[in-house]
């Protein structure tokens, strides 16, 4: 099973969640996990975002992580 759900705020800036809960058939577990992501656009082409990465349950795949990216439409 999969969740995205995308806002787009002002002056070009968003959020997304993103919650991803597979089932593992061979050893009976789900090891879900959760995104969330906030970014902005600096131009029609240019933007940067930052995202926190969870692990949710008892059969989480990793604790937590985060990230920053940097997106370019072309």
């Amino acid at each position: 099973m999969r969740l995205i759900a995308i806002q787009s705020f002002k002056k070009g800036a968003w959020g997304k969640l993103d919650f991803i809960v597979p089932f593992d058939w061979e050893n009976d577990v789900v090891p879900a996990t959760a995104e969330i992501q906030f970014g902005k656009m600096f131009s029609s082409r240019i933007g940067a975002y930052v995202d926190g990465l969870f692990g949710v349950g008892g059969d989480k795949p990793y604790d937590w992580g985060v990230g920053a990216g940097l997106r370019i439409s072309y």
